[in-house]
Parts: C-alpha cells; sequence; structure tokens
C-alpha cells in the first residue's frame, strides 16, 4: 500500500513548527522514555474563552475522585450536552490539552461540554479510563440541571484513544440501560486494538502516529484484554440499536482503516453513519495545527454534525 501525500500546508507545518514537547516523528520513542514521557504528562497553558465559562467538578468515580472539566457557554440553561473524552495513547493527555477544541464545541454547537479528567495507563490499564468515562456519562445524565444540560441530549465525543473510550461508553450504555446517548462523534479512533488493519500494517513511519507507538500504547493500555469489545469496540458481537454516528478519519493515519471499517459495521447493523475521510491530514493534525486549512474544515464538520444531532433530534 502507497502511503497517501500529505497536505502541503500540514507537511510544512510538521517540518517547522514548534510542537512544544509532543514530537511530530517518534512518539514510540518518548512513550519508552521515562524522563520524555513525564515532560508530555504535562498539563499545557489552556486558551481562554469569554464566552464560555469553565470551571472543574469532582464527583466520585470508580478509582476515587474524578475530575470533569465543564465548558458551558454563556446562553442559557438546558443546553445539550457533550461527554468529551481526550486522546493521548490512553497514556497522557488532559481536559486541558484540548481545551481548544472543548471550547468551540461549546460555543459553536451551543453545548454544554464535559470533559472527563479519566485515569491513565500504564499506572491505571483497562478498564479504567472505560470505567471513569461511563462514571461521568452516569453523573452528567443525573445530575445535567447543576451543570445546565438537558439529560435528553446527549453526545459523546473524542479523537484517537478518546474516540476509543468514547465508542466504548455508547456501546456500554447500550448493553446496561443506561442514560441514552443520542449521538456519537469519533475523530479519527483507534477502535481495534489487534492492530489488523491494511494501513496499521503498511503505515509504519507515519507523522505523529507510527505502528511502534500504538503497539506501546495498546500494551500499556489493555495488554491482553483488547479482545474485549469495551476495549476494541470493532470487536462487539453486534452493533444495533447504538446511536447515529459521525466519524472522521485521517487519510495519512495508521488508523484510517479501522475507522473506515467501523463505520461500515455500524452502517450495515443499521446505525445512521456518516463516514468523512480528510485528504492529506495525519493523525491528530486538528488538535496540533488548528489553524489550518484543512483543520478548519474539520472542525467546522465537526460542529455541524454535532449542532444538527443536539439542536434538531426529535
Amino acid at each position: 500500500m502507497t502511503v497517501p501525500a500529505v497536505d502541503p500546508e500540514l507537511q510544512t507545518l510538521l517540518d517547522t513548527a514548534d510542537t512544544g514537547i509532543f514530537p511530530v516523528y517518534g512518539l514510540d520513542a518518548v512513550l519508552a522514555d521515562p524522563e520524555q514521557y513525564a515532560l508530555l504528562r504535562e498539563h499545557p497553558d489552556t486558551p481562554a474563552d469569554d464566552r464560555v465559562q469553565v470551571r472543574d467538578l469532582f464527583i466520585p468515580g470508580p478509582g476515587g475522585q474524578l475530575r470533569l472539566r465543564v465548558y458551558r457557554p454563556d446562553t442559557h440553561d438546558n443546553l445539550p450536552m457533550i461527554l468529551y473524552v481526550h486522546g493521548g495513547a490512553f497514556t497522557y493527555g488532559s481536559p486541558e490539552a484540548e481545551e481548544e477544541r472543548s471550547l468551540r464545541y461549546a460555543r459553536d454547537v451551543e453545548a454544554v461540554v464535559v470533559s472527563v479528567d479519566y485515569r491513565l495507563a500504564p499506572e491505571h490499564p483497562y478498564p479504567a479510563a472505560a470505567d471513569d468515562a461511563y462514571a461521568a456519562l452516569t453523573w452528567i445524565a443525573a445530575n445535567a440541571a447543576q451543570i445546565g444540560g438537558d439529560p435528553q441530549r446527549i453526545a459523546v465525543a473524542g479523537g484517537s484513544a478518546g474516540g476509543n473510550i468514547a465508542a466504548s461508553t455508547a456501546l456500554r450504555a447500550r448493553d446496561l440501560g443506561g442514560p441514552r446517548i443520542i449521538f456519537q462523534a469519533l475523530t479519527y479512533p483507534g477502535v481495534d486494538g489487534g492492530l489488523t488493519s491494511a494501513s496499521v500494517r503498511e503505515f509504519t513511519g507515519t507523522p505523529v502516529l507510527n505502528r511502534a507507538a500504538m503497539e506501546l500504547a495498546w500494551r500499556y493500555y489493555a495488554q491482553e484484554s483488547h479482545p474485549d469489545p469495551y476495549a476494541s469496540p470493532i470487536r462487539a458481537a453486534g452493533l444495533g440499536g447504538l446511536p447515529p454516528a459521525y466519524i472522521a478519519v485521517a487519510e495519512v493515519d495508521p488508523l484510517r482503516d479501522e475507522g473506515r471499517a467501523y463505520a461500515g459495521h455500524l452502517s450495515a447493523a443499521g446505525v445512521t453513519t456518516e463516514l468523512v475521510q480528510v485528504p492529506g491530514a495525519v493523525h491528530g493534525f486538528d488538535l496540533l495545527f488548528p489553524k489550518a486549512r484543512v483543520s478548519e474544515r474539520s472542525l467546522a464538520d465537526q460542529v455541524r454534525a454535532l449542532r444538527e444531532a443536539l439542536h434538531h433530534h426529535p
């Protein structure tokens, strides 16, 4: 399989931009280096938006106190809610690391965004992160009025590892008769711990994310548990009855084909599914370089899908 060309603007940014500790090449080396790995886990400086109120809440979680970072647009109460799950190869990241996206969703979707600060591997392997996300879902559904939310209009969203955990949360809510989720928005999700897709096998040296980094991430997170459908949602026996889905995949990303396959499985199970492949995009493109033209278009499309689902739901 020939690796597609990276979008020219993204390629220039990859070659020249100062991305701090996050490596645009060699994530696998950073995950394996304790000193660099520790730096990767530091909270970044976060942006601000005076149109969105931001506060932290602490709720009882499966592993102790669980932090939820709440983004509420300065409009009115009874807004739809988005449970947001950050990425980071299951091993790093935080609500603050993806604050720009949460602020944008809150402001432009007009929704209360609740970003869950789930426990990280390898200290807390599967199912810790999935358990924390589901605990956050049940809490916001039961306490929606406390954060100005509407418990009848809940979406889950996340990218990369966060897309995995968001998909897992939707599966668990269906299986356990939990809170009703009306939409799932997954960006370049990693949904198959078996690492079997063609793009995973062939895209060994792609920017930002490569096969070696994925092998490390899954070893840290799920170890021998990856066949469990709440670890690898694509392994679920059936996908019927899940909420409608929007799935965006990046063309130059090892996760591309499993995201496409998951969309196909959802659609085959009767789940309304929109699949978008972003040409020339690398993994995490819209987080690393949100001002790039391809990122702006993708972020606007994510907002459009969430608005349509949450504000025009019957």
